[in-house]
C-alpha cells in the first residue's frame, strides 16, 4: 500500500529535524572541544579576586594568560587531573619580574586553598638567595631600586574599606623586565613581611610576592615557595575589568561598572 502523501511529508519533516539536531549537536561538541583546547594549552583568563596585586591588578581585572609560555603540567587542564607529573615542553624560561598565574601549593593545614588560582610577581628563581630589608628586596646580594611616586587612596570592595597606599616605582635586581609600581600601606613599615630573613630558593621552585606588599599572602607569609609544576602561565594584558564587586552574570550592571581605561592594558 502506498504511503499517504501527507504522512510521508510529515515523516520527512521529522527526519530533517532529527538530522539538523544531530548536526547542531556535532557542531556544539566540536566547538566545546576546540574551545577547551584553547583554554587548556594556548590562552586562558581569570578574574582577580583580591587586592594583593594593587596597583598592577585590581579586584575585578581579568588578565589574559599565556598557557604555553612555560610548557604544560596537569594544572594546565581544569581540575588538574593526575594524567602526568612534572612539566613537559618546559624551557626553564621563567624570568624575575614576570607576573605568573599558578595553582596554590598543597596546603595540608588549609585544604580549601588547594586548587585555587593565584597571581603574583616572580621575585627570585631556583638557587637565588632573597631577603627583604625595610621593605627593599635583595636578590643574590643586589638590592631593588625604589623611587617614591605618590600616595593613593584605594577602596577595597571586598572588605569595604579605604586604605592609604604609598606608591613606588620598583626595578627588581637582576631583572630585564621594565620597572613596575608597587604599593606599601601607610604605617606598616615595621611589619614582619618587610623584614624577611635571607633564604635560598629550592631547586624547582620560585619566590613570589604581590605588588601590594603589605596586603599579600605570598612566599614571605603563608604561601611558601611555588613549585614549577604549579605554574599555569604568564599574565600578558587585561582583557576585561569590572569594578565594585560586580559578578560576570550581573550583566545589567556591566555598563556603569566596566573600567574601560583598563581594557587591553599591558601588564607590567
Amino acid at each position: 500500500m502506498d504511503m499517504v502523501p501527507g504522512l510521508e511529508s510529515e515523516r520527512n519533516k521529522k527526519l530533517e529535524k532529527k538530522k539538523k539536531f544531530k548536526e547542531d549537536l556535532r557542531f556544539i561538541a566540536v566547538f566545546v572541544f576546540f574551545f577547551s583546547l584553547l583554554r587548556f594549552f594556548v590562552y586562558d583568563w581569570y578574574i582577580v579576586p583580591s587586592c594583593s596585586m594593587v596597583p598592577t591588578l585590581l579586584i575585578g581585572d581579568m588578565p589574559f594568560v599565556e598557557k604555553f609560555a612555560y610548557g604544560f603540567s596537569k594544572h594546565s587542564i581544569w581540575f588538574s587531573p593526575p594524567l602526568f607529573s612534572g612539566r613537559i615542553l618546559f624551557r626553564n624560561n621563567v624570568k624575575r619580574g614576570e607576573i605568573i598565574v599558578f595553582k596554590h601549593p598543597q596546603d595540608d593545614k588549609n585544604p580549601e586553598n588547594n586548587g585555587i588560582n593565584i597571581v603574583k610577581r616572580v621575585i627570585a628563581l631556583p638557587g637565588d638567595t632573597v631577603s627583604v630589608e625595610n621593605g627593599v628586596i635583595k636578590v643574590n646580594g643586589v638590592s631593588a631600586k625604589l623611587t617614591y611616586q605618590e600616595k593613593m587612596i584605594y577602596h577595597d570592595t571586598h572588605v569595604k574599606r579605604f586604605e592609604e597606599l604609598k606608591l613606588y616605582e620598583e626595578q627588581l635586581p637582576l631583572s630585564d623586565e621594565p620597572p613596575h609600581t608597587v604599593a606599601y600601606c601607610e604605617g606598616m613599615e615595621e611589619s614582619a613581611p618587610n623584614h624577611f630573613a635571607e633564604v635560598q630558593v629550592p631547586e624547582g621552585h620560585y619566590f613570589v610576592m604581590g605588588d601590594n606588599r603589605d596586603c599579600s599572602k605570598d612566599t614571605r607569609c603563608g604561601l611558601g615557595f611555588v613549585p614549577a609544576e604549579n605554574l599555569m602561565g604568564r599574565a600578558r594584558f587585561i582583557v576585561y575589568s569590572i569594578a565594585n564587586g560586580v559578578k560576570l552574570w550581573e550583566f545589567w550592571l556591566w555598563i556603569q561598572n566596566i573600567r574601560f581605561s583598563r581594557l587591553l592594558k599591558r601588564i607590567i
